[in-house]
């Protein structure tokens, strides 16, 4: 699997969660964040190892749609930002100038309604590049359910976390796919690390199976049928 296919499932997941609920408008927020990845990846370049790109993007809608997301266009422009950052940083991309991406929603009135243009703003090429700012790792975490029962279920992790069918599993999943004792996750240090308990199905990180794996932040497990994302606690 490519590093941009290991993007793409990080990708899914966020979106799943981001844009899950339904906005009043013909154009879909979760379609648009696709694209906005397909433009930043379109217009990376330079070494192959540290890509940049440009760190300023615009979704463009007519007047109606503008006008019908108006009450969540700080939200979506927040999610849509954010999301750019984090697959950037997946993969390595520096952005040019500020260090960070920035989306913003653009209305233009000769758009039909449902109508989307993605634009790269073209940075000037002497700008230095500046690196985004270290965060500290998380050192609570914690797993939201994507796909499975129950539907909304948060898990903290505390200590030695196991997955599984067994109603004494701290993550206790009603999925006969899973095995009893699938999966442990543990802390280490500031690390969250999952392991495989021998489980009859095998246990996923972003689409690919493992054994032992260090995780981060928006990284999506998957058991059986079960998808479960991983998420910094705050403090």
């Amino acid at each position: 699997m490519s590093l941009f296919e290991r993007l793409e499932h990080a990708c899914a997941a966020f979106i799943e969660r981001a844009f899950a609920r339904t906005f009043p408008s013909d154009v879909q927020p979760a379609q648009v964040a696709r694209r906005l990845v397909a433009a930043m990846e379109s217009a990376a370049h330079g070494d192959p190892d540290r890509p940049v790109a440009p760190s300023r993007y615009e979704v463009i809608v007519g007047s109606e749609d503008f006008a019908r997301l108006a009450e969540d266009r700080d939200y979506l422009e927040r999610q849509w930002s954010a999301l750019l950052n984090a697959m950037a940083r997946r993969v390595g991309i520096m952005f040019l100038g500020t260090g960070h991406a920035v989306v913003r929603l653009v209305e233009r009135a000769d758009l039909a309604p449902g109508s989307v243009e993605v634009h790269v703003i073209a940075a000037d090429p002497t700008l230095p590049i500046k690196p985004p700012a270290s965060k500290p790792a998380p050192t609570r975490y914690q797993l939201r359910m994507l796909k499975g029962v129950p539907q909304y279920g948060v898990y903290p992790i505390v200590g030695a976390t196991t997955i599984g069918r067994n109603e004494e599993s701290e993550v206790f999943l009603v999925d006969p796919s899973v095995s009893r004792s699938h999966a442990r996750l543990e802390i280490e240090g500031t690390a969250l690390v999952v392991r495989d308990l021998g489980s009859t199905n095998g246990t996923f990180v972003n689409g690919e199976r493992v054994y032992e794996a260090v995780l981060e932040v928006g990284d999506v497990i998957s058991v059986g049928s079960t998808s479960l994302v991983v998420e910094a606690m705050d403090a």
